[in-house]
């Protein structure tokens, strides 16, 4: 039916409507999807008063099937301008607001006004005037909102709602028209919502068919009624399975670094939708100039999206990450290839390192960065120059928004405040304000949470980080730990500020919790907020371990950076394969847009209470950079771990493995009771070593000459 609909239109109303398109590219394109031409003419830059000769004249060349819906829109927009104009006799009120684009709350904003006037003619007196006592305003992203109140608005609804509400060039002219006479109740606005007749003459939203393809940069210039020009890159030109042709774009974002939307409703544009910003159908045009930085990504995103047009579509379901806005990024330079090996010092884990480095992993700034904050080895110092090397070294960039944070703009602005404020935060630890006193304890792996072991007050941080090395004298502590305590604490600073120190005094990090004396544009905490897909050299039923404790193996089951492919390969059949393949891509994508360090983990199963009896468990969890091969022979309590690896690797049968695992607990528990019998009873080995050796029998001697 559309194309009968399209061939009801003759070539001369074609161009009519087409002429309000500025891209010939794109009328060229649209000339054969004019299947309803009305609303093309309703929603365009063109007066209202040009509208409407424009549907008059369009209404000649027309077949029938086409000539009630624009007679509708006819009938709708004579009927508005009527009343406009004739106002002052129905005892309404027209009220002027000069309107501009507000950078921070990225809408419209009410610069001046409202001005009231009761009649069309003052109205126009009124801006004429205003322009006259303004003239040096920029008018460029400024335009009259003008709202018509009759007295039914004004005095029987219980909120003051227009009837109608025009938007109007600096100099007055009528350009769009919001009709809300018809929604007035919910019932109305719900009939009426789809075919949005309230927006006719305005944003109508009505579908856009163009010739643009993935990676084209389109440049949208709806001055005075929208912020501009705008600029978008095409992720996919056929996402809506209804429309088809229809443009999923991307553009920046203040809050999220990238947005993504629908360049036909506007919902990729980096602020509120508004009736009056005009759609993009009327300017968008494809542009190969320069961009502003906050575009800068789309010069490389281009490229990738032109070489492989479905990298648009994975894009947009979150099947690769754009956490740093470098997707198709060039060779690394001489400098990023020379602190490479610097930075994967900073891995705590060597099977990872020596995988990075064997695949010639190419970092990027913000994966770099998070590998330095996450170090457990590093001191402060050394991350601190860690980070300051690669500003030096690698290329600035943008990092979208996660979770409930905002995107980080300049990743380098953002780690020079990160140094700052550790430099700030130690600084006021260490600063003795009379106010604070000062603890320290052993802060070892085995000895934390133990009660009483507290040293302190001391009066300054000086006198207590002397006098660690007199009380710990010989217990050879491998973390120290210094509190800061408020004498008389407030609500605001209740807590314990902590600073970490090594074996040798080195501060590992800072904790000062006063956040109350921070900004916000960048703190360490939030890397906590970052999320990456680092590989790693690990395969399910590996037996690893998490570093922050080393000595419980555990075999691996799954990574949160794998996807259903890889869930696949790594596991045999069965239940927990099956519910893992069918969530992994969906929870990889979302981790992908919205997750943050929490999520990246591995898991999988342990032994745990082995000092006290072999219980066998699964669900230990350790972050993903802490996960390092388990390099060390099994104890007996734990061998079922080697039982478990062949049962994931699909080479041990169910049955097989609970006979192993009967085995396994039998044999550890024999074992500690043998060593409870040496224990106790060991001055008896050397008068009767059978007890403690089966190998030895009693009964044989050199001598013996057998029954």
């Amino acid at each position: 039916m559309n194309n009968q609909i399209n061939d009801s239109i003759s070539d001369t109303g074609k161009d009519l409507v087409l002429s309000c398109i500025k891209s010939q590219e794109l009328r060229d394109h649209m000339r054969k999807y004019l299947y309803w031409p009305a609303p093309i003419i309703a929603g365009s830059l063109e007066t209202l008063d040009e509208k409407r000769t424009m549907l008059e004249r369009l209404h000649k060349e027309v077949s029938p099937e086409l000539v009630e819906d624009i007679d509708s829109h006819l009938a709708q927009l004579n009927s508005a301008l009527d009343m406009l104009h004739n106002i002052e006799r129905d005892r309404g009120i027209l009220l002027l607001h000069v309107m501009v684009y507000n950078e921070e709350e990225r809408d419209a904003d009410a610069l001046d006004g409202p001005f009231p006037t009761a009649s069309w003619d003052a109205a126009q007196a009124l801006m004429k005037r205003y322009i006259e006592e303004y003239p040096d305003d920029d008018w460029s992203e400024s335009y009259w909102k003008i709202n018509l109140y009759t007295s039914e608005d004004l005095h029987e609804h219980q909120t003051a709602q227009p009837s109608l509400s025009f938007a109007a060039t600096k100099d007055g002219e009528l350009i769009f028209l919001r009709d809300l006479r018809n929604h007035r109740t919910r019932k109305s606005h719900v009939e009426s919502v789809w075919q949005n007749e309230s927006r006719r003459f305005c944003d109508s939203n009505e579908p856009i068919y163009t010739p643009w393809v993935p990676g084209d940069i389109l440049k949208i210039d709806g001055r005075p009624f929208d912020h501009g020009p705008r600029f978008a890159i095409v992720l996919e030109n056929d996402y809506e399975h209804t429309l088809r042709g229809q443009i999923w774009c991307a553009g920046p974002s203040k809050d999220r670094g990238v947005k993504e939307g629908s360049l036909s409703s506007g919902t990729y544009r980096d602020s509120l939708l508004d009736a009056f910003a005009p759609s993009t159908l009327y300017t968008a045009e494809r542009y190969t100039g320069d961009l502003p930085d906050d575009c800068a990504f789309m010069l490389e995103l281009s490229q990738k999206l032109h070489d492989d047009p479905d990298y648009g579509k994975q894009w947009s379901e979150g099947s690769v990450g754009h956490d740093c806005l470098q997707p198709y990024r060039k060779p690394a330079n001489q400098s990023e290839l020379d602190i490479r090996s610097d930075i994967f010092e900073f891995l705590d884990s060597r099977s990872i390192k020596e995988h990075l480095q064997r695949i010639n992993y190419e970092l990027t700034t913000p994966v770099a960065a998070f590998i330095v904050n996450c170090s457990h080895k590093a001191t402060l110092q050394q991350k601190l120059e860690g980070w300051q090397k690669i500003i030096d070294n690698m290329p600035n960039c943008t990092m979208s928004r996660r979770n409930d944070t905002v995107n980080i703009p300049d990743f380098h602005a953002f780690l020079r405040n990160v140094i700052k404020q550790e430099h700030r935060k130690l600084a006021h630890f260490k600063l003795t304000d009379g106010l604070s006193l000062y603890f320290f304890d052993d802060y070892s792996w085995d000895r934390r949470g133990q009660v009483g072991c507290l040293y302190g007050p001391y009066s300054s941080y000086q006198k207590c980080f002397d006098a660690i090395w007199k009380e710990l004298d010989g217990d050879d502590p491998k973390a120290i730990r210094i509190t800061r305590r408020p004498i008389d604490p407030d609500e605001d600073h209740y807590a314990d500020d902590m600073v970490l120190l090594n074996a040798n005094g080195e501060v590992m990090s800072c904790d000062y919790r006063n956040k109350s004396e921070w900004d916000e544009a960048g703190t360490a905490s939030d890397f906590e907020d970052m999320w990456f897909d680092i590989p790693t050299p690990f395969h399910a039923g590996d037996i690893v371990c998490n570093l922050q404790r080393p000595d419980e193996p555990m075999v691996l089951f799954d990574l949160q950076t794998w996807g259903s492919e890889r869930a696949d390969k790594e596991l045999a059949s069965s239940v927990y394969k099956e519910r893992l393949v069918q969530k992994a891509d969906k929870l990889l994508r979302w981790h992908r847009y919205d997750g943050d360090a929490s999520d990246m983990y591995a898991y999988g199963c342990q032994v745990s209470s082995a000092l006290h009896f072999p219980f066998y468990i699964g669900e230990p969890e350790g972050f993903l950079l802490d996960i390092d091969y388990y390099r060390k022979p099994l104890k007996s309590e734990e061998r079922i771990l080697y039982g478990i690896r062949a049962y994931v690797k699909g080479d041990l049968a169910v049955d097989s493995l609970a006979a192993m695992a009967s085995a396994n607990e039998l044999q550890a528990l024999a074992e500690k009771k043998a060593r409870g019998f040496e224990d106790a009873d060991g001055w008896l080995k050397d008068r009767y070593p059978e007890l403690f050796d089966a190998t030895i029998d009693p009964l044989l001697k050199e001598d013996s000459t057998g029954c």
